[in-house]
């Protein structure tokens, strides 16, 4: 282990949904940042005519987009296996010319082209001011990649296995080993904080725990537990998960999976900040990472790098990866950090793993992470000058009063893809397991 991780005794991540580093991150490079540290977007002619997308023959350059509040309805742009293919179009010289993001979304999510194009927008500070503040405040990684040129289910089992079984989504989701296994078999502590249903409500097998372990927590209780409970008695890792999009959920989903605005993934990653900075006692010895499981159908313009993935035995898919997935926003928020900084570092989702198998593991956390050649989170970390009194977060009341009003009662995503289908058989999974109206975590969507 890395002797400065020591120093580290509780560890958060939080895993949000589909969305690219240039969409959400990429404005950095232009003004009035202008910061040439970050590799974001361009307003260089070239670079423009470059990245240009061409739709029915409309040329789509990136554009700015000033709504992070809503999208329209059922804008969700295709994000499997052979979808991204047509996103980044891979050449026989392994080249990515990047230039289907647009073109590959098929007519029956939109034929608008003033809907299509979406996928071409990002945010700046307005839009996004939670990932204003962490860019300012902390580091944030512009060589992050989801693992796989994949879907949401491949990739979370990456990011907490190391390897997965499938290719693409599907219901049931299958059962493989995760990192709370591995945390487990290492008597490691840890908890999921979760707003609703926790993601691994998918596996059959963690059912029982999620609604009835105290391994599994209400977010709502995060910032009270971190303020008046002594470090060294909290879980030494920690999950965070918002309201998913693609599940039965109560007021708004916070997961930044579209057609939902990102202003409420806003609100909920400060919220996360403001639990892991409550306490002082806690911050000066915490690390919080943020990544995003995979681009979901957004533009970026940083050719996956090529680095393969084989199946694992007896997986449900034989097809290697030849590269990485599209880049992702992440941010390393800790006192050991650089304030304002980037981190180039090549990483991925098993970044994490390498960097619990370094502080946990005795520096393994499994052969196939082991020899992934990403680095580990620990190489975007800086102990030289801690930053011991978290900065202030920064208010978001004018923001987010320009939301539409929260939907009452319970929303039930329609039954179009495997992740919402599995969602909806975790309701009546749960009443098959005893769970009913009055159950205090999900009784509301079990009534």
């Amino acid at each position: 282990m890395p002797d400065d991780l020591s120093k580290i005794n509780n560890i958060v991540i939080v895993m949000m949904e589909n969305r690219s580093f240039d969409h959400m991150l990429g404005y950095l490079s232009l003004g009035p940042f202008n910061r040439k540290d970050v590799d974001g977007q361009s307003i260089d002619p070239d670079w423009l005519k470059r990245f240009t997308n061409f739709d029915n023959g409309l040329a789509i350059p990136p554009f700015h987009s000033p709504d992070p509040h809503t999208m329209p309805d059922d804008f969700d742009p295709p994000h499997e296996r052979s979808n991204i293919a047509a996103q980044i179009d891979p050449r026989q010289d392994d080249s990515f010319p990047l230039n289907g993001f647009v073109s590959a979304i098929p007519p029956k999510v939109s034929t608008d082209p003033a809907v299509r194009k979406l996928v071409m927008s990002y945010f700046g500070a307005a839009e996004a001011p939670t990932n204003d503040f962490f860019a300012k405040k902390f580091t944030i990684c512009d060589r992050w990649f989801c693992s796989l040129p994949a879907g949401t289910q491949p990739n979370r089992l990456m990011s907490m296995s190391g390897f997965t079984m499938i290719d693409v989504n599907q219901t049931p989701l299958p059962d493989q080993a995760l990192v709370y296994d591995w945390l487990n078999a290492r008597n490691i502590t840890w908890r999921v904080y979760h707003q609703e249903i926790p993601f691994f409500a998918l596996m059959a097998k963690w059912l029982p725990s999620i609604l009835f372990s105290d391994k599994f927590r209400l977010f709502e209780n995060m910032e009270s537990d971190l303020r008046n409970t002594p470090p060294d008695q909290l879980p030494q890792v920690i999950f965070v998960e918002p309201t998913y999009e693609d599940s039965p959920h109560t007021g708004t989903s916070t997961d930044d999976h579209a057609p939902a605005g990102i202003s409420d993934g806003q609100e909920f990653l400060m919220e996360v900040y403001k639990a892991v900075s409550a306490s002082n006692a806690f911050w000066q010895n915490a690390l919080m990472i943020v990544d995003y499981d995979e681009h979901g159908g957004f533009f970026d313009h940083v050719p996956p790098p090529l680095i393969p993935t084989n199946p694992p035995d007896n997986a449900k898919w034989s097809v290697p990866f030849k590269s990485l997935g599209v880049r992702t926003p992440a941010f390393i928020i800790s006192p050991f950090v650089q304030a304002g900084a980037v981190s180039h570092n090549l990483l991925d989702h098993t970044s994490v793993l390498k960097l619990l198998g370094e502080k946990f593991g005795n520096g393994s956390y499994s052969p196939e992470v082991d020899a992934r050649p990403v680095g580990s989170v620990s190489h975007v970390l800086d102990f030289t000058n801690p930053i011991l009194q978290a900065p202030a977060p920064p208010p978001l009341d004018d923001y987010l009063k320009m939301r539409s009003p929260v939907l009452a009662g319970v929303t039930r995503p329609p039954l179009n893809t495997p992740l919402q289908i599995g969602f909806s058989n975790v309701i009546a999974s749960m009443k098959q397991h005893g769970a009913d109206a009055s159950h205090p975590k999900f009784g509301q969507l079990l009534g």
